[in-house]
């Protein structure tokens, strides 16, 4: 199983990488690993801020390619899931109103 893992070091870079429009969200993450989508992935992520990494298991539900639309980084993104809510209610309170913002994010 591929394992993958972040620091935030800050909000937006958080911002970036958050996706807000996927069912318990999402976590995009910039790599070169050959992933495909359906794949089970081991994810350790730091928020800004906190002092431990969390860690679960995600499913590739987002892959942008080398030349993707809009310069967008290469890698993918790996879905929260629904035992992940403590993680997703971090996020989200991180980002406050970022979230309804026009910011472009590394997925759209």
């Amino acid at each position: 199983m591929v394992s993958i893992s972040i620091e935030f070091k800050n909000v937006q870079q958080l911002y970036g990488s958050y996706m807000p429009f996927v069912n318990h969200g999402g976590l995009f993450f910039m790599s070169q690993e050959r992933v495909e989508l359906g794949q089970m992935i081991q994810v350790s992520v730091m928020l800004p801020d906190d002092l431990e990494p969390i860690e679960f298991e995600g499913s590739v539900i987002w892959i942008n390619p080398l030349g993707a639309q809009g310069g967008r980084p290469v890698g993918f993104g790996v879905s929260l899931n629904e035992n992940q809510i403590k993680l997703r209610s971090e996020i989200e309170k991180l980002l406050g109103a970022k979230l309804s913002g026009a910011d472009v994010t590394s997925t759209m």
